[in-house]
């Protein structure tokens, strides 16, 4: 478990490191990185769900959610998503 408040985690981004691989990140609200994680999928698997369930598993180890339909695409391999907490829900 990371050591960072509710308040500073900020953001997940879900980026395509190579074909196989999604790399997942928690981002500050100052931009600093403070988790970070990997999905390896399978190519048959390789859709917007599967990489928003990897996405949501691994922020829910940190204690946050996301919502599915705040997912915003930043270029055509990556995407962020603004996290709550997990007692906000």
């Amino acid at each position: 478990m990371a050591d960072f408040t509710a308040a500073q985690a900020a953001v997940v981004r879900i980026e395509r490191a190579e074909e196989g691989r999604w790399d997942l990140t928690l981002i500050s609200d100052s931009g600093v990185r403070m988790g970070h994680g990997v999905h390896l999928y399978d190519a048959a698997s390789d859709d917007p769900a599967d990489e928003q369930a990897a996405a949501l598993d691994f922020v829910r180890e940190y204690g946050f959610r996301f919502e599915a339909d705040a997912v915003t695409a930043d270029g055509p391999d990556a995407f962020w998503a603004p996290l709550l907490p997990l007692d906000a829900a």
